[in-house]
């Protein structure tokens, strides 16, 4: 009897667990709408501010345009003008005053600080060779009836104007009222250094020779031995002068400047040194020496002409002038008289 294999019974089908299985993560579809909002927000907005900061400016242009129609305009102060055309010499310098003027205040002076100006429109000229400078503010005042001079408050007018050049200007002063202008005056100098003062009157009475230099024509030899050569001053002119070089001549003294040409007929050199070491002016008995010289030191032999000056302070007005050429490492001299 065959024997019966039992056959083998299938397993029963299970269910698959839920929590078994893995699910896909799920895809998300990004929203791509706020973004774009956020691109035409932002560019709103940048537009915005642009028109707001054109609107601005075209805003703040019409509100100041009304403004200033609104203003009233500003009318320049009246200004009274006197004609001067006056000319004084100060420092070697010519110095003449076209016009003088009254304002209570002038569109060019940022140093205004009074009630009113007077203004002195002018002209400085340096006819000389040399180089002269001068202060306003120290030697500028304008004086008027029964008041203190008074300084400088603003000046546009050259300090040194150059060799054989002019320049014009205007020196402004305070006052604190209005003046009559033809009563007025300009006073040129130092009190403080004790200067000859020139005084340019706006009308009236005015003599500028006085302040003018002045020549004398001369024609006099004099003859000078220095250890027995003898050495021939021809005295050509005598220059008087309130200045020299620019340097004005103190209250009531004046420059004396003698001109000479020197020869030296002998057959050597002559040295008789400077003329600080041998000529004196003759003042009241005293000797006085020169302040400036230029004649030479020595002077060679067999020459003629050769030039030169002694320059002499005096009291103002000479009318006559007494030299005297020292005896060198002796005693006395020999004096000469000048008529000017």
């Amino acid at each position: 009897m065959a024997k019966k294999i039992p056959v083998a019974s299938k397993p029963p089908m299970s269910r698959p667990r839920e929590d078994l299985i893995l699910s896909a993560p799920p895809v998300v579809h990004e929203d791509s709408k706020p973004r774009t909002l956020w691109l035409w927000f932002s560019s709103i907005l940048i537009v915005g501010i642009l028109l707001l900061g054109i609107g601005s400016f075209f805003a703040l242009g019409l509100l100041k345009n009304f403004r200033d129609s609104l203003s009233p305009v500003a009318t320049p102060a009246p200004i009274t003008t006197l004609n001067v055309h006056r000319t004084a010499m100060y420092a070697g310098l010519d110095f003449t005053v076209t016009s003088v003027q009254y304002a209570t205040s002038f569109a060019d002076d940022d140093m205004h600080s009074s009630q009113g100006i007077v203004r002195l429109n002018m002209i400085a000229a340096n006819k000389s060779p040399d180089h002269i400078n001068v202060i306003y503010y120290d030697i500028a005042r304008l004086l008027l009836p029964k008041s203190s001079p008074i300084t400088p408050s603003n000046v546009n007018l050259s300090v040194d104007p150059a060799s054989k050049t002019s320049a014009s200007g205007w020196i402004d002063f305070p006052v604190n009222t209005a003046v009559q202008l033809s009563t007025l005056k300009l006073q040129l100098g130092s009190t403080t250094l004790g200067e000859t003062l020139v005084t340019i009157p706006f009308s009236g009475a005015f003599d500028p020779g006085r302040y003018s230099d002045r020549t004398s024509q001369q024609g006099q030899t004099f003859n000078y031995y220095f250890h027995g050569q003898l050495l021939v001053y021809n005295l050509v002119t005598v220059d008087i002068r309130y200045s020299y070089q620019g340097v004005q001549a103190k209250a009531g003294q004046q420059y004396y400047s003698c001109n000479f040409r020197v020869d030296n007929p002998n057959g050597v050199s002559v040295a008789p040194g400077y003329g600080f070491d041998y000529l004196r002016l003759v003042l009241n008995g005293s000797l006085r020496p020169p302040v400036i010289n230029t004649l030479s030191y020595s002077f060679n032999a067999n020459t003629q002409g050769t030039t030169g000056r002694v320059v002499f302070i005096a009291p103002a007005g000479l009318k006559t002038l007494s030299l005297d050429f020292l005896v060198q490492y002796g005693s006395g001299g020999t004096d000469y008289t000048v008529t000017l």
